[in-house]
């Protein structure tokens, strides 16, 4: 019970990332929440529910449309004039979230930290409603562990340093503070990682997280951006460690039986 109270205060310390955009900072809009787009998000967490359980599949739901509404948000907060809420966020399947590139590397990695860091709140509350209901509620409790179990997996591989990943995103504007090609040698390293991890243990998941490492490296076209200054940086590198900490513990359980 105390660590459902101690998350729920911090839930309301941190009310003030919610706060509504200004007049004149845009809208987010919808998008994929139709025919087409229901059945292709159904077949996805059907896939998710078939290789995990389905109650991991509501929570790969749940995380989704969360990663999607703070994303949307960040965007919204910045000021773009439309940010996209995508039900089936894919590239060659929903369009872009936003029509505006971001001029800023400090925006873009705003925008990329939004969500993950959004998403801390519901983890540790999901955590402390598993913790507090299991010996009432067992059904809900096992529910309340898939939710907080999946939202720090899902989040943690929004995070990882491939593009067009949120984590690539901030490794990259890092990388231009310090060493413009670092992030080239950072998404080398980790894609080799993974593919040594796929062929040691036999393992698809990381065989397509390999996958995903090595296409990022031809994501070479990019908008020019003003670089972050040297105290932004470092803010950033600690918001981004935080955040790929806290999801890795938060979704260790999933990650170490899927992975």
């Amino acid at each position: 019970m105390i660590f459902l109270l101690l998350s729920l205060a911090l839930s309301i310390l941190a009310a003030p990332l919610l706060r509504p955009a200004a007049q004149g900072q845009g809208r987010i809009a919808t998008y994929g929440f139709d025919g087409t787009g229901v059945i292709m998000g159904f077949a996805l967490t059907a896939a998710v529910a078939a290789l995990t359980s389905p109650f991991m599949g509501f929570g790969f739901v749940f995380a989704v449309i969360l990663h999607e509404y703070g994303a949307a948000k960040a965007c919204n907060i910045i000021g773009h004039d439309v940010a996209r809420l995508r039900l089936v966020p894919l590239p060659f399947v929903a369009p872009p979230r936003t029509d505006h590139a971001f001029d800023d590397a400090l925006e873009d990695s705003f925008a990329a930290l939004y969500a993950p860091g959004l998403a801390v709140l519901p983890m540790v509350v999901s955590f402390g409603l598993f913790q507090a209901s299991a010996p009432f509620f067992p059904t809900f409790s096992e529910f309340m562990r898939a939710i907080g179990i999946m939202t720090g997996a899902f989040n943690f591989i929004m995070l990882l340093p491939f593009l067009p990943f949120a984590g690539g995103r901030v490794v990259r504007a890092i990388s231009d503070s310090f060493w413009p090609k670092m992030s080239f040698v950072v998404t080398i390293f980790m894609a080799s990682a993974f593919l040594s991890a796929a062929l040691r243990d036999q393992s698809i998941a990381m065989g397509i997280l390999a996958a995903a490492g090595l296409q990022s490296l031809f994501h070479r076209k990019r908008h020019s951006q003003t670089q972050l200054s040297p105290n932004n940086t470092l803010l950033v590198m600690a918001t981004y460690a935080f955040c790929l900490c806290v999801h890795f513990t938060g979704g260790w359980w999933l990650l170490n039986s899927v992975l």
